[in-house]
């Protein structure tokens, strides 16, 4: 018989606050400003954590320990599961060269749990901008199975140049704020988050309801416009929690700003909720896009707010796009809210839906 999954901590460090609490406040309160962060002599809006110093792996190593110190205590040997897109890739940045490189980037995750002071097996998940769920998923699923008891899944995603670039050379990045579902979005607005959940199969005020994740091949930084994969990913995740669309009372979007994924998104919940569309939000106007973080880091944020009874407003929104014909929530509501469906979409991709229901 499969257990139940239990969401009973988070932690959360980001461009907004310290902690879930203080980000879902912010997020209340509609604060939503960035940072330009320079790139050659162009200069984009950039979420950065509220840190001193410029050194990254300090950095790096106060993030993570003030975001496992939110988690209250663990046992040493609790499994660790990493979630990242760029792990330390902004380690080697800094390093003069020639340095030896490690054997993979995943061994950042050992650096991790020294930091953490956790003993016990350690997992690595790159998966773009699924990888949050992607770790959810693997950690969930042994913890229904009885494998393990409990488990902490880590999302980081900390600045460096080369994702910068990466971007901006392909033409992602906006160069004013990120606007979901706008008729004017020109694009992303990345940022740096360290977040972290801790699972269990003990009972606590949030449950994991179903976890799906999918490719979508119909190129290679794109998905299909008409939605089609997205909407078999939202379908599956709803099968496997046992839901019907009518019970879905909220939306987490992906809804980054991009042109394509906004629309393709859009039209994947028109298959799945057809005239019964629950209110949209957006979380990465005033968080950014924090790339593999973003799963954990949003999760965290959104249970926060529910748990505060809020659903903030998505900020940035004001011209609706005949295409998409779907707008955001733009004003901020108190709701008791029992279940919720996040979704993600990943450059190169990547597809992922978690539901969440309130025990």
């Amino acid at each position: 018989m499969k257990r139940a999954v239990h969401i009973v901590a988070s932690g959360l460090l980001c461009a907004r606050g310290t902690s879930p609490s203080t980000v879902g406040e912010a997020l209340w309160a509609g604060e939503c400003s960035s940072d330009p962060r320079q790139l050659g002599e162009r200069h984009f809006p950039y979420f950065a954590l509220p840190l001193d110093g410029h050194d990254w792996s300090s950095r790096a190593e106060q993030a993570v320990r003030h975001v496992g110190a939110q988690l209250g205590p663990y046992a040493p040997n609790t499994p660790l599961f990493v979630a990242s897109s760029s792990f330390q890739i902004g380690l080697f940045e800094q390093r003069s060269a020639p340095f030896d490189m490690p054997i993979g980037s995943a061994s950042f995750s050992r650096q991790i749990a020294d930091w953490m002071v956790l003993s016990g097996p350690r997992t690595s998940f790159s998966t773009a901008c699924t990888s949050g769920f992607s770790a959810i998923d693997a950690a969930a699923t042994l913890i229904s199975a009885g494998l393990i008891d409990d488990a902490i899944v880590l999302g980081i995603e900390l600045a460096n140049n080369s994702t910068l670039a990466g971007f901006a050379a392909m033409e992602l990045l906006s160069r004013t704020a990120c606007r979901p579902f706008d008729a004017r979005r020109d694009g992303l607005v990345l940022g740096e988050a360290v977040a972290a959940i801790k699972l269990s199969a003990a009972t606590g005020p949030w449950k994991i309801a179903g976890v799906a994740n999918g490719l979508d091949a119909y190129s290679t930084t794109g998905p299909d416009p008409e939605g089609g994969p997205i909407a078999g990913v939202i379908s599956d995740c709803l099968r496997v929690a046992g839901a019907h669309p009518a019970d879905i009372e909220l939306i987490k979007l992906q809804a980054a700003g991009s042109p394509g994924s906004d629309l393709a998104e859009a039209n994947a919940l028109r298959q799945v909720f057809t005239e019964a569309m629950p209110p949209l939000l957006s979380l990465k106007p005033a968080l950014g896009h924090t790339l593999g973080a973003s799963g954990i880091a949003e999760l965290a944020t959104l249970l926060a707010s529910l748990d505060a009874g809020q659903i903030p407003a998505t900020t940035n929104y004001e011209d609706l796009d005949a295409d998409i014909g779907l707008a955001p929530t733009t004003v901020r509501s108190n709701a008791d809210v029992r279940r919720a469906l996040l979704n993600l979409i990943g450059f190169g991709g990547g597809l992922a839906s978690l539901v969440v229901e309130r025990c």
